[in-house]
């Protein structure tokens, strides 16, 4: 049995990296979730006065960023390989994903790199909904710091800021599910190699 090319196990390794790198999101946001959803958020603090709560929500959020950068790059080198192992001559890559679809022969790398490109859509909707929760948060932390934290209508804007944060990151869940379950469906055969 002749094996596979160089570059499909070079993209098969990285794609499952990408797609490890998920599970490592799905528990950073998650961890950031329990602790906002703690009704002491903008209560517990430590004896140096630091917010315990609110700082790991925050580490969490960061971690969480800080992995959803890494999933990206990898399906980024991911759909380099394989574009240039479907090249005629790995110097010369296929232009696009678009490309491979004309060839019947490509069909499989067309299917797995279509699956990491929707997978890369989630991840950046992802990064951007962490994002978004991290200003929030950051917010909520700078007005927890200021002079007047206790000022009419403060935490009321706090709690509605830490509501926004909540919020953001449930959307981040549905995004980080999808692209889990992409980013796993381009690292697979297609079906129909599967059943021969």
């Amino acid at each position: 049995m002749a094996q596979p090319p160089q570059w499909k196990a070079m993209y098969q390794y990285v794609a499952i990296r990408a797609h490890d790198g998920c599970a490592r999101v799905e528990e950073s946001v998650a961890a950031a979730r329990r602790e906002l959803a703690s009704p002491l958020v903008l209560d517990t603090r430590n004896a140096a006065g630091s917010y315990t709560l609110l700082h790991s929500a925050m580490t969490h959020v960061e971690h969480a960023s800080g992995c959803l950068s890494g999933v990206i790059f990898s399906m980024l080198v991911a759909e380099l390989l394989a574009l240039h192992g479907c090249g005629a001559v790995p110097s010369r890559p296929v232009a696009g994903i678009g490309d491979l679809r004309r060839d019947r022969d490509d069909h499989d790398e067309w299917l797995a790199l279509s699956r990491l490109e929707a997978a890369r859509e989630q991840a950046r909707d992802a990064l951007r909904g962490v994002e978004g929760t991290f200003t929030l948060l950051a917010s909520v932390r700078f007005m927890l710091h200021s002079r007047t934290p206790d000022a009419a209508g403060r935490r009321q804007v706090m709690e509605e800021q830490l509501h926004a944060a909540a919020v953001e990151l449930q959307a981040v869940v549905g995004s980080v599910a999808n692209m889990s379950a992409l980013a796993f469906l381009a690292t697979q055969p297609a079906i129909r190699n599967r059943i021969q």
